[in-house]
């Protein structure tokens, strides 16, 4: 019999109970179809059991799981982050599963990569008291409105327009963030995560923004047109929109970003109106 494991609650469960546990989580077909989140679960459940937990940082995993350079920086580089958030997301789905009666739970705090190990009882109270404080919260506090100015599509080969069009997500950033009711992310940083092939579900999974502005410049011969939105992430909904034109000249091209920004304003305004 394999050596008794401490874990988070009072239960202890041996080595071997756990290793079998992975065996069976492993035949689900969100871990039987991703290699990189059976290695992610068996590494840091392996370092747990020989007593590393505190080895488990952000920058370990993606050299041991991941195989990234000794190089990697976690402050650029959020793709642990984003396979953590597979893999809870992977853990919740095979344990809700109606038929899966396991005895054995394997989870994943937020924000932290050291697995933790619960009975069947403990894990059924820990939802119970999730689900309460979610609805306690949903109740009382209303969800904080956070923006994200993702990089217009640019059609342009001018360096001019395609300045303008940075330019401009600059300076619709700089007047929302002016506005007390919301929060507002950082262009730049947004601006380099979208290089980065993620599509928009991966990226609000990772900044926790609710609200998007976006859009599109275009440049054809003497004149710019401009084409902004607002979207719900939660809804999908495209909440407000904008098309503007005007003639390629740097006068124009300072009033049509104020144009913008103003209207904007007055859109967000109404948006806490309506709450």
């Amino acid at each position: 019999m394999g050596t008794a494991v401490s874990t988070m609650a009072s239960p202890r469960f041996t080595e071997g109970a756990i290793e079998q546990q992975l065996d069976k989580i492993f035949l689900h077909p969100d871990f039987s179809n991703s290699h990189i989140l059976r290695k992610f679960l068996s590494f840091v459940v392996k370092e747990t059991l020989t007593g590393n937990a505190n080895w488990l940082k952000e920058y370990t995993i993606a050299l041991k799981v991941l195989e990234k350079p000794a190089t990697f920086n976690p402050q650029k580089d959020c793709v642990v982050r984003i396979h953590a958030g597979r893999l809870r997301k992977a853990l919740a789905h095979y344990y809700n599963d109606m038929c899966v009666e396991d005895q054995i739970i394997i989870g994943m705090p937020k924000g932290k990569y050291i697995p933790v190990f619960m009975d069947r009882h403990e894990w059924l109270q820990e939802r119970r008291h999730q689900a309460d404080i979610s609805d306690h919260a949903f109740a009382s506090v209303k969800e904080p409105v956070t923006f994200a100015i993702l990089p217009f599509h640019c059609v342009s080969g001018n360096e001019l327009i395609r300045s303008f069009s940075d330019t401009l997500c600059l300076q619709i950033c700089t007047a929302l963030s002016q506005m007390q009711q919301v929060s507002v992310l950082g262009y730049q940083m947004v601006k380099s995560m979208t290089t980065r092939n993620m599509d928009l579900k991966e990226l609000s999974s990772v900044l926790h923004f609710n609200h998007i502005i976006t859009g599109s410049v275009q440049h054809l011969q003497q004149t710019v047109r401009v084409n902004v939105q607002m979207i719900n992430c939660n809804t999908a909904q495209q909440t407000w929109s904008r098309m503007l034109e005007c003639r390629a000249s740097a006068a124009k091209i300072f009033e049509i970003q104020d144009q913008v920004c103003a209207d904007l304003m007055r859109q967000v305004e109404v948006l806490f109106a309506r709450q």
